[in-house]
């Protein structure tokens, strides 16, 4: 038996219908989760990534650790998928991460491609 997500999602979607299902459904999720400031949510303080907070930091081992952190605690969060692996890269203004996943009841991988991109004043 082949398992079955199914779920709701107006994001880049003009009329309906609303549902995905599958490994989209589970990408969909994790990237609401990813670009969510944490603390963001009315009622749900712990939803959400810090990696906003930090864009501004050091592009340092320090900042990365953090980075990895965030990213390792959203992942082992959904028991839909299995973290593989993490790689961050900065470049001038963004911190680019792709996060290699595996759908653990799909029988299937992925990358996430997340990018955060830093406010210049006066840009």
């Amino acid at each position: 038996m082949v398992a079955k997500f199914k779920g709701f999602n107006t994001i880049d979607r003009i009329r309906a219908p609303y549902t995905l299902e599958g490994r989209d459904l589970v990408k969909r999720d994790l990237l609401n989760i990813f670009y969510t400031k944490k603390g963001e949510r009315l009622m749900r303080p712990n939803f959400g990534s810090i990696i906003w907070d930090i864009l501004m930091n050091p592009d340092d081992e320090a900042t990365e650790k953090e980075i990895r952190e965030d990213v390792e605690r959203i992942i082992d969060s959904d028991p839909r998928v299995d973290h593989l692996k993490t790689t961050i890269i900065f470049m001038d203004h963004t911190i680019r991460i792709e996060i290699d996943i595996k759908y653990v009841l799909l029988n299937d991988s992925d990358i996430l491609y997340l990018e955060y991109t830093r406010e210049i004043e006066g840009e």
